[in-house]
């Protein structure tokens, strides 16, 4: 009887984990993708509607990225206060480079925030920086968990 062999490409660590999200990205940008699964909660902000951005940087060290690094993910979306009580959910796609071996242990640095308004920052806020008065937090990965935990409770001084 003969064997057939499949013709599914193979995919990164990262489709391992199931999502449609990193499915996609491993099957049309290989290794060089990957996803990021994050929960940001708040408390103690006003009623009214918010802009929240999450970005996710490979730097070692310190507790918030240097203003010119750029993010390897990042997202925008519109949250109120109670769904940052309750916690929201993401998902981001990390884009690296070619030269980056997507596959290794790395714990990247993950930071939000939120902002009044709405989104209406360019396609994903990759270049949007926390702002004086800004609610943020930051977090890395602790391998335990499936998604990072970040908690909004820190603001940023003039």
């Amino acid at each position: 009887m003969a064997t057939r062999k499949s013709s599914l490409p193979k995919t990164s660590r990262s489709a391992a984990a199931g999502s449609w999200l990193a499915l996609l990205a491993a099957t049309t940008l290989g290794d060089g993708a990957d996803t990021l699964h994050a929960e940001v909660r708040a408390d103690g902000l006003g009623e009214g509607s918010y802009r929240l951005v999450v970005q996710s940087y490979d730097t070692t060290g310190g507790r918030m990225p240097r203003h010119d690094t750029r993010p390897v993910a990042s997202l925008q979306r519109a949250v109120t206060a109670d769904e940052l009580r309750n916690g929201v959910h993401v998902h981001l796609l990390e884009l690296r480079g070619s030269g980056v071996d997507a596959g290794t242990e790395q714990r990247p640095m993950v930071v939000a925030w939120v902002e009044a308004g709405e989104p209406n920052l360019e396609f994903d806020g990759r270049t949007a920086r926390p702002r004086p008065g800004n609610v943020y937090g930051v977090a890395r990965p602790d391998g335990r968990q499936d998604a990072v935990q970040i908690s909004l409770n820190r603001k940023l001084a003039a």
